[in-house]
Order: C-alpha cells, then sequence, then structure tokens
C-alpha cells in the first residue's frame, strides 16, 4: 500500500496562486449584492433574493507567463555561471464549455420566501490553479514545475433570515471534491555534489488523483446592513473544517521516471506506485460596501483577506512494492517543496450605471503579492497586480437577464534577487551527516535544497465571463 502525501500548506492572505477571483463576479456583484452569487460572497445577501431564479454563468481564462532564469554554474548550481537559460514560457486555460462541472462554471438556484427568508444552491470552484511550463527534457523551471493541476468544486447550499428591517444574517455549508495533478522533476545528483540539473541524472514525478474523492466541509456565515442608500456586508469563509484546514487526496495514479526514462512500473504493474496529498486551504475575510450615489450611478468598494499562511511547503511521501529497491535509495520516496507564501489583499473599486434595462460597470481591482520575491519558483509565480474589467447586462424580458464582463490582469514583473532555494544545501547536509543544527540541514528539511529559480517572472491573465440569470 502506497502514501504520497503533499503538504501543501496554505497561504496568508492572498487573491494568489490558489485562489480564483472570478468566482462569481458578474461585474456587479460583491458583499453588498442580493442575488444568486451570494452564495459565495456573503450568504446574508440571500435575505434580498425576490421569488424563484436561477443563474448559470461560465468563464474563459487564460495565463500566460514568461519565465527568464539567471545563469547557474554548472557544477554548483549557484548564481551567476556560465550556463545561461532560454526563456521559459508556460500557459493555462479553462473553461466550462465541455463540462459544467469544472472551474470557471456557476450554477445557482434559489428563492426568496415571504419576506423573511432566502435561499439558494450553488456549484462552484473557489480555488483552482493551473499551469503548464515546457515538458522538454531540458525545460528551465523542471525542477519546480513541469505541469500543475489543483481544482476543487464546491456544492454549497445557503440560506439567509431577515433579523431586521436593516439587517440580514447569512449562513452557508459547503461541499469541496477536490482533484489535483502535478508533474516535476527530482536532481538526483545533487546531494552527491554531481554535475547540477543533468537531465541524465533527474527523475520526473506524476502524481494525480482519479475518480471521486470524498468531500471535505467549509462553512460561510455573513452580515448585511441597509440604511437609505447605503449598504455594508461583512462574511467570512472557513478553511475545510475538522482536519486543520488540511485537504487529504488519495494519489492513485503516481508515476516516476527514473533515469534513462526507465519507468518504476512494469507494464504488467503499472499500479504499482500510490499515495495521498494534503494540503490547506485559506479562511476568508470579505469586507463590502456601496453608495447610491444618484438614481443612476453607484459606488462600491470591497476589501478581501485570504488566509494563506500554513502553505509554507509541500511535502511528498511514496512508497510501492519492495520489488522496486531504487525507491527509497537513488530515487527519493521523501520529497519537501518549499512555498512560504505570505498575506496579501485583494482590493476593489466599482462604478455603475443602471437605468433599470440596462447596466455597464468598470472596476479596478489591485492584489499584493502572497510570494515572497526570493520565494517565486514556477509553481508558485505571484506578484503585485493590477486588473481594470468592464461589464454589461441587459434586461432582455422582464425574467430574463444577459451579462457579460471582461477583465484583464497583469503582473508586476518580478526579480527575485537571491532565490530562497540552494542547489548545494543537500550535498553541504550530506557532509554533516544529517545534523539539523546546520543550516544546510534545516534548508533541506524545508524543502529549500533545490535548484536555484532565480530570474524575472512575468504573468498576463485574462477573463471573459457570460451568464444569464433566469426568474422562474
Amino acid at each position: 500500500m502506497g502514501a504520497t502525501a503533499i503538504a501543501l500548506a496554505a497561504v496568508q492572505a492572498n487573491a494568489g496562486p490558489l485562489d480564483d477571483p472570478h468566482v462569481g463576479d458578474t461585474g456587479f456583484s460583491g458583499p453588498t449584492t442580493g442575488d444568486l452569487t451570494a452564495v459565495y460572497w456573503n450568504p446574508a445577501g440571500l435575505g434580498l433574493l425576490q421569488g424563484p431564479q436561477m443563474m448559470l454563468g461560465g468563464s474563459l481564462h487564460t495565463t500566460s507567463v514568461t519565465v527568464e532564469r539567471s545563469s547557474i554554474d554548472s557544477q554548483t548550481g549557484t548564481n551567476p555561471g556560465g550556463s545561461a537559460f532560454p526563456s521559459s514560457t508556460g500557459s493555462a486555460t479553462t473553461h466550462p464549455f465541455r463540462s459544467p462541472f469544472v472551474p470557471g462554471s456557476f450554477f445557482a438556484l434559489g428563492a426568496g420566501i415571504g419576506r423573511r427568508f432566502g435561499i439558494a444552491v450553488a456549484l462552484y470552484s473557489p480555488f483552482s490553479t493551473r499551469l503548464d511550463m515546457s515538458s522538454a527534457a531540458d525545460a528551465p523551471t523542471r525542477y519546480h514545475l513541469v505541469s500543475m493541476r489543483l481544482d476543487h468544486m464546491a456544492l454549497t447550499p445557503g440560506i439567509a433570515i431577515h433579523a431586521s428591517d436593516s439587517i440580514q444574517l447569512g449562513v452557508a455549508t459547503g461541499f469541496l471534491f477536490p482533484s489535483a495533478h502535478l508533474v516535476f522533476d527530482e536532481d538526483l545528483a545533487m546531494a552527491q555534489g554531481g554535475p547540477a540539473e543533468a537531465p541524465a541524472t533527474s527523475a520526473r514525478y506524476d502524481l494525480a488523483t482519479r475518480g471521486v474523492i470524498a468531500p471535505s466541509y467549509f462553512l460561510s456565515v455573513g452580515a448585511d446592513y441597509r440604511r437609505g442608500r447605503f449598504a455594508l456586508g461583512i462574511a467570512y469563509t472557513s478553511a475545510p473544517l475538522g482536519t486543520g484546514g488540511a485537504m487529504n487526496l488519495p494519489m492513485d495514479n503516481v508515476r516516476i521516471g527514473a533515469p534513462g526514462d526507465q519507468a518504476m512500473c512494469t507494464a504488467d504493474q503499472p499500479d504499482c506506485l500510490f499515495g495521498q496529498v494534503s494540503y490547506h486551504l485559506p479562511s476568508i475575510y470579505s469586507l463590502g460596501s456601496s453608495w447610491q450615489a444618484s438614481r443612476r450611478w453607484s459606488i462600491s468598494g470591497m476589501v478581501r483577506w485570504l488566509r494563506y499562511g500554513s502553505h509554507d511547503k509541500v511535502s511528498i511521501l511514496i512508497s510501492g512494492p519492495g520489488s522496486q529497491t531504487v525507491l527509497g535509495q537513488s530515487v527519493p520516496d521523501h520529497l519537501v517543496l518549499y512555498r512560504g507564501f505570505v498575506d496579501s489583499l485583494d482590493v476593489r473599486g466599482r462604478v455603475v450605471f443602471d437605468n433599470k434595462q440596462f447596466r455597464a460597470s468598470g472596476t479596478l481591482r489591485v492584489e499584493t503579492s502572497a510570494v515572497p520575491a526570493s520565494h517565486v519558483n514556477a509553481a508558485a509565480i505571484d506578484g503585485t497586480k493590477l486588473e481594470p474589467s468592464i461589464a454589461a447586462e441587459m434586461h432582455v424580458w422582464r425574467q430574463l437577464r444577459l451579462g457579460a464582463s471582461y477583465a484583464f490582469r497583469w503582473m508586476l514583473p518580478v526579480d527575485t534577487g537571491t532565490s530562497v532555494f540552494d542547489p548545494t544545501a543537500a550535498s553541504t547536509c550530506n557532509a554533516a551527516r544529517g545534523d539539523l543544527a546546520t543550516p544546510a540541514c534545516r534548508a533541506r528539511m524545508d524543502g529549500q535544497a533545490r535548484p536555484s529559480a532565480a530570474g524575472t517572472y512575468h504573468m498576463w491573465q485574462q477573463t471573459l465571463t457570460v451568464y444569464t440569470t433566469v426568474g422562474l
């Protein structure tokens, strides 16, 4: 029985590498809006629903990255050196056009019941991250990332009650269904002080979930206050409950390509490696307000704080049958990938024009980075980001509304400076016989004894969302 444990510990406060900042965002929604997206933003907003409604939306989201790694010394792997790298590019695209049960989709049903209650249930993906770098054997980023997919679909029922004429209170309970796929290389010669980043002495790890996984659970609570032209909304969404914020995923599809491109499992033994992946997700705090400046114009703002502080490393354990004698010897069965995320904020300001038959909005969003510059690598690219967006919605019929929005997000280029990853730490720790009192062994224990990720990172993202709301 195999065990693969990847602890992608959570990140403190940021709409960063795991968070999907466009979930339920039609260009008009937020912590103070009383529509079906309130299941995600602030369940108290469900108290403002009028009659039965259905909402169906989808987003086409594209990501493009460019990595310009700094040169390294071909023997030690340290920066700078005589071995230069070409620029490496990566991309990812998510859309719900093949299936509604994937990131980028939003489906909800709900209703206002009299003047006392509002209920709804929604399906969406609050956390997802995807990126494919070059899969060539000499790809500059391969020791941190070849490709990754980390998705979570949430099925969330919610209810709100009118506590008074001005105050609504709401609660939602969510069920998270995760899936993951992670591919990267391991430099097997590094610990022995051999030539740095040599494809002939590298192993490729390919770890994936298979099938439907038992869900984790989370809770959202919120309040909505309205007086005259002013509205204020506040909400809290927990990390997974009962596990200290951790997700636990069985990894039933594990493959390791040993040096020489020799698979560790034979053709008649394709599933000889198994495992489990564990990682943390953040809790989220949201605060929003809106002001009806005139009959047709309103302004709103919101701040989101995502508690990603425990997302400090990814710990991987692998086991298999006794016949695989190289596992745990020349091919590691225990690896730690360092992340070290930090808190950040997602701040948005919005102006809305509404003439009842048509409305339009413009939003400016600013995010601080979830990843310190020295920690950035191909598997965790993040920096300060700017995102302008526009949206429009038409009342096609009394019970039917159609809308669309477009957002362009640009990350300010990140120059890592001196990378936190030290390729000499593994061999230095071996020479010290694993003494954890030495800085090199502590670095290896924390997952920093890996090839340097020093360089300059660029990222662009675009999101096109279309949706419809129907009164039933």
